[in-house]
């Protein structure tokens, strides 16, 4: 079986259409077709029942796909290992964040690490914590920076890093902003906030819920695609949640806080990489580099980083 047909396989898989899987891989569906095909020889079985609405796994399609996806992952490793050993500071280094991370975290020391490693290279994808778990688990990303969650699994090592401090904002010309002052004052407004399955929606919709306030009337619910969230609320009279660290940088800009006497939970999150999974000296490097800049900006105690090898339970974002 080739490497490129099992990669070609588990992407069907994911997305249950050979449609959908040629857009993500940029092939034609012809040529997944074949890929497919030749798997299916080999296996000597259906790996898929194709129907209108797409393609579901067979019981020996099952089977395959749990043997795949070890191949794979154990192939890109070795590769990544022998890159690594070819052209030792130099590479790629694969992220898969949630859109709030990206800005406040990564992006500084992006491009701390570049001044330092100038024939580093970076690819940057915007997901929610639980897509970005999924990227690092299929080889796609070497790390995924999101929450720390109960969900997160067994194979998967996690570095706490400093969390997220979030403030209610909105435009500084917003013409009801006077009247601001607590979540009962805002029952009314419309917002632009995470899908409502994200742990960051129930960041506010829990204190709603719990002072018996019907829950938050969302306008605008995005997901990992990196809507600029801070644009969209400089120019509309929409509510939003931003992190203390993006209000004080040019993202801020033209924005306020707003019934700030109301203490929103904060989110811990954390940078996540595979246990069994290579990383090469520059990742190892930058892994180190992104835990010290969170430290730099801590100023409680209480969540200090643990041991980079250290698993602990914690409270569940995305």
């Amino acid at each position: 079986m080739r490497i490129d047909d099992l990669r070609a396989f588990m992407l069907v898989a994911q997305h249950g259409s050979l449609h959908r899987a040629t857009e993500h891989m940029g092939v034609t569906q012809s040529a997944l077709s074949k890929a497919l095909g030749r798997l299916e020889a080999d296996a000597g079985m259906r790996l898929f029942e194709r129907s209108p609405r797409g393609v579901t796994l067979t019981l020996v399609g099952e089977s395959l796909l749990a043997r795949a996806r070890q191949v794979v992952l154990a192939t890109h490793d070795f590769e990544q290992e022998v890159e690594a050993q070819r052209a030792a500071r130099s590479g790629k280094i694969r992220l898969a964040a949630t859109p709030y991370l990206v800005a406040t975290v990564l992006t500084p020391v992006i491009a701390r690490f570049l001044a330092r490693r100038p024939l580093a290279s970076f690819a940057v994808e915007t997901r929610l914590t639980q897509g970005a778990i999924q990227a690092l688990q299929s080889g796609e990303a070497d790390f995924a920076c999101g929450g720390l969650t109960a969900d997160v699994p067994d194979d998967v090592c996690r570095a706490p890093l400093q969390p997220l401090h979030l403030r209610i904002v909105t435009r500084e010309d917003h013409p009801r902003r006077p009247t601001f002052r607590t979540l009962a004052d805002l029952v009314n407004e419309r917002w632009a906030l995470p899908q409502t399955s994200s742990s960051l929606y129930q960041v506010l919709a829990d204190p709603f819920a719990e002072l018996g306030l019907p829950p938050p009337r969302v306008a605008v619910e995005w997901t990992g695609s990196g809507v600029p969230i801070a644009e969209l609320l400089r120019n509309t009279d929409l509510l939003g949640l931003l992190p203390h660290r993006t209000l004080t940088g040019p993202d801020g800009r033209g924005l306020c806080v707003i019934a700030d006497g109301e203490r929103l939970r904060e989110p811990e999150v954390a940078l996540l990489w595979r246990d069994d999974g290579y990383l090469s000296p520059l990742c190892l490097e930058f892994r180190e580099a992104l835990v010290g800049f969170s430290r730099e900006g801590e100023t409680d105690t209480t969540h200090k980083p643990k041991d980079l090898t250290g698993r602990s339970a914690a409270t569940v974002i995305e």
